[in-house]
């Protein structure tokens, strides 16, 4: 066999391997991405649940605001009001949420799904920030006019009123993905409304990985 031909031969069997190569990381990718749209739905249930129940008790509420408009004290109908709005706009998140996990599809560019998982990991941590955010309404509904005839009880209502203030303000600027790893950011975001979004962020970054040795996805 001529040395020409030995040389050839070599490089045929080279590109075979290189196709063989290309292949398996497609595979993987594909498989991967299979994987990421399965832990990502096991959310939807508990989404929708959520969604029912906020709509149901947005109902109650607004019937509530509705028929103690005329006497109720001020405190309990604006901080029931901020409730109602801010649940408002939360479930709306839900909903968002619910319709982006159902239009993803495995045969649409990386950059799509990359995309979809940062809103979806962005809306998950502001739901979370605006619910914290009007924590300290529970500590002001139930404040009655004759509560600033007793100074002690007053003083009180107050201190315990900035005391949820300053933590809920304190959260709603320090739950970011950056402090993902500390040890109160795992308290408050563990279960199945968090980890899928971690667990496909981090598969993701597997087919970016497929992708930097030579995978040709787009």
């Amino acid at each position: 066999m001529q040395e020409s031909e030995l040389i050839e031969l070599w490089r045929s069997y080279d590109r075979k391997l290189e196709e063989n190569l290309t292949l398996n990381r497609q595979n993987a990718a594909a498989i991967t991405l299979m994987k990421i749209k399965s832990v990502v739905g096991s959310m939807v249930p508990m989404k929708i649940f959520v969604i029912i129940v906020s709509a149901l008790w947005l109902s109650l509420v607004g019937v509530v605001l509705y028929r103690t408009y005329d006497y109720a004290s001020p405190f309990f109908w604006y901080s029931i009001a901020i409730h109602a709005v801010i649940l408002a706009f939360v479930t709306g998140v839900y909903v968002y949420q619910v319709v982006l996990i159902y239009q993803t599809d495995l045969s649409e560019a990386l950059v799509a799904t990359q995309y979809r998982l940062a809103q979806l990991k962005g809306s998950t941590l502001l739901i979370a920030r605006l619910m914290f955010l009007h924590a300290p309404i529970w500590t002001t509904f139930s404040i009655q006019q004759r509560m600033f005839q007793h100074p002690v009880w007053m003083t009180v209502q107050i201190l315990f009123t900035i005391v949820f203030v300053v933590g809920a303000l304190w959260l709603f600027f320090n739950i970011r993905y950056e402090n993902r790893e500390k040890k109160w950011f795992k308290f408050i975001f563990r279960g199945n409304q968090w980890e899928p979004v971690v667990k496909s962020i981090e598969m993701l970054r597997e087919i970016e990985q497929y992708k930097t040795d030579g995978q040709l996805i787009t």
